[in-house]
């Protein structure tokens, strides 16, 4: 059984808190705090949003596994997965924390996570939103590896009242659109010497 410690983050529909005991896990939650539309989209569309979210990352090509966070365990009430750490034994940070990053390497793993989700037209409304769903794992000095740890917006039941994400086209335009905003605000250009 995984006891939940102190909250570590919260998402539109969920939060997230340690686990007692395990430094390596945390354990998502649905809020208590949600107003009346977001309870309605839950208890309609997202009932089972936990095990959804299990079944995306066990379907998950293996080329693609490595950039998302292992699920542990998942339920109705509770999704346990493990926490990125850094090669320094900190646990990793949000990109958001970052603010603009320049490291090469780890733009380079984020256009091959958007290369390998267009290729699988997997086309996920989350993972570039506002650098709040995806971890910079610092592997070494040199080494970063973006860690995407929330995944369960694909798809129209996400946005139920956009009609226009029943078809792939939409979906992949809005995950374009997302990738492209994300980029603009957490990138960081290189500056050229005279």
């Amino acid at each position: 059984m995984y006891k939940p410690a102190e909250k570590i983050g919260e998402g539109n529909f969920r939060e997230c808190f340690a686990v007692e005991g395990d430094p390596g896990l945390c354990i998502k939650r649905i809020r208590h705090d949600l107003g009346f539309l977001q309870r309605l989209q839950v208890w309609i569309l997202r009932r089972r949003m936990n095990e959804e979210e299990r079944k995306i990352y066990d379907n998950l090509p293996e080329e693609l596994k490595q950039y998302f966070n292992p699920i542990v365990d998942a339920s109705v009430n509770n999704l346990v997965t493990e926490r990125p750490y850094d090669y320094d034994g900190q646990h990793s940070r949000l990109v958001r924390d970052y603010g603009k990053i320049s490291h090469e390497g780890f733009w380079l793993h984020v256009e091959e996570i958007v290369r390998l989700l267009d290729k699988h037209r997997i086309w996920f409304f989350d993972t570039f939103h506002l650098g709040a769903n995806m971890f910079v794992q610092r592997l070494s000095e040199t080494e970063w590896k973006p860690v995407i740890v929330d995944y369960k917006h694909i798809g129209w039941k996400s946005f139920p009242l956009q009609f226009n994400l029943l078809f792939d086209s939409e979906k992949r335009k809005k995950f374009y659109r997302n990738y492209r905003r994300f980029k603009a605000r957490f990138r960081k250009k290189k500056t050229g010497s005279a």
